[in-house]
């Protein structure tokens, strides 16, 4: 599933993500295809310096995620903030920040996704 029309929004999303297509992203493309559209439309906040810069929203989201425990989305959120500029210490403190608002549980949750994007990171 590469990128090689930039106007279609799948392309176009990875594109804005830093070059990376999280999992749940290509399953979308492939099941509901019509969705990536309005997907797009939205996800356009989170790519898009304002009052906060997009990495500042994704370390967000990461944290967001955690705390919702979403397994599956740890590693995407963190891998996009890596992309974005975030550095480890600034991935593991938007943890940390799940971790004391949503409880020790978050840390489980978080453990894998994280660990597989240090062990790409060197």
């Amino acid at each position: 599933m590469s990128c090689k029309d930039p106007e279609e929004h799948y392309c176009a999303m990875c594109d804005e993500m830093g070059g990376y297509s999280p999992r749940t992203l290509k399953s979308i493309k492939e099941l509901n295809p019509d969705f990536m559209e309005t997907l797009h439309a939205m996800d356009k906040f989170m790519t898009e310096d304002r009052a906060l810069d997009k990495k500042t929203k994704r370390l967000m989201a990461l944290a967001c995620i955690a705390v919702r425990m979403c397994e599956d989305c740890v590693y995407a959120q963190a891998k996009v903030a890596k992309n974005y500029g975030a550095t480890k210490e600034e991935i593991l403190e938007a943890i940390q920040v799940a971790v004391l608002t949503g409880g020790v549980p978050c840390w489980s949750i978080a453990k894998d996704g994280i660990t597989r994007l240090f062990k790409e990171w060197d």
